[in-house]
């Protein structure tokens, strides 16, 4: 799967098919909340005929909250028995309706917060940290959280982001993981930018620590860059992959400010002809559309033609391209 079903200020439709070859059954169907309740007013029952039942589900969400739901069916025999059930879990967002705020009341304060979990007015930073982390529909509400810029409420959802990642150990995983951002701004900081807003930054928190790192400072004419492979990619946002790379570049010389030109990975910048980009030189050849591994680029003292990861022949993807 690619990810969680997403539906933003529109009602949630869901379509389904049961087959039924014989006998007597009801299908049953609720809408469930994060924690697994039923939300008010969407239980239903529908008897099922033999041969194909078509199933169409629709919640307006009125006065629902924005957030992670599930749509649960079961199908019953004559007896009242289930026989069989599943869930679809999904997203929903409301711009008006992001977060409930009686769910603050008396639950998180500025006091609370800042005996276990942090800063109170380092939040919105706190958010910006977990963002790779996230998956494509948690994005979307980070960002609302984010131009809400209502404190009280972004200081509730990272705790309740934790909470649902490890409910056991929900504090301790989120000061473990603070201790990760800090080494990130050690290696990957400068003055002007903490290490978890640069791009090196950032794929090291979403995918981990790559499994080879090949760093050319000084290669010939290039500039300098780095070639990351990671023999396996776990993230909340993609499939799993194997065997993918991120090449960086630090054109501006001054800080370490490397940028991500080209990935393998799913979900990330592409660019065939990164090879062309590293260079501080023109270096386009007669065909302006052509990929990097079309032309020779073998010159004296260069190691981009011969990677140590990538080899003579480039990426997987310039092959394919070529």
């Amino acid at each position: 799967s690619l990810g969680l079903p997403v539906f933003e200020n529109v009602s949630i439709e869901w379509y389904s098919e049961v087959f039924i070859k014989e006998g007597q059954y009801v299908l049953r169907y609720e809408l469930q909340d994060a924690s697994g309740i039923a939300v008010s007013g969407t239980q239903g029952f529908k008897r099922m005929q033999s041969g194909v039942n078509p199933i169409r589900i629709s919640y307006a969400m009125d006065g629902q909250n924005s957030g992670a739901y599930a749509i649960k069916t079961e199908l019953l025999d004559a007896a009242g028995e289930v026989i069989k059930e599943a869930s679809e879990s999904l997203m929903w967002y409301s711009d008006e309706m992001l977060i409930d705020a009686s769910l603050l009341e008396g639950v998180l304060t500025r006091a609370t917060f800042e005996k276990s979990w942090g800063n109170w007015d380092e939040v919105p930073e706190y958010l910006s940290m977990i963002a790779p982390l996230a998956s494509l529909a948690e994005r979307r509400l980070l960002m609302n959280l984010k131009e809400s810029m209502d404190t009280a409420r972004a200081a509730f959802y990272l705790t309740r982001f934790w909470q649902e990642k490890a409910p056991d150990q929900a504090l301790e995983s989120w000061l473990g993981y603070k201790r990760v951002v800090d080494q990130v701004d050690s290696e990957f900081g400068s003055k002007t930018l903490p290490g978890y807003k640069t791009q090196m930054g950032r794929v090291f928190l979403q995918y981990g620590a790559p499994s080879l790192v090949e760093e050319r400072p000084f290669d010939g004419k290039n500039y300098p860059y780095q070639i990351w492979q990671y023999d396996r990619l776990v993230s909340s946002s993609t499939p799993i992959q194997q065997n993918q790379v991120f090449i960086f570049v630090d054109q501006e010389l001054v800080g370490r400010q490397y940028t991500l030109i080209h990935s393998s990975a799913m979900g990330e910048v592409k660019d065939h002809k990164w090879q062309f980009h590293l260079s501080r030189h023109s270096n386009t050849g007669p065909d302006i559309d052509a990929t990097s591994t079309q032309y020779s680029r073998d010159n004296f003292g260069e190691r981009i033609s011969n990677s140590l990861i990538i080899g003579n022949q480039g990426t997987w993807f310039d092959q394919f391209n070529n």
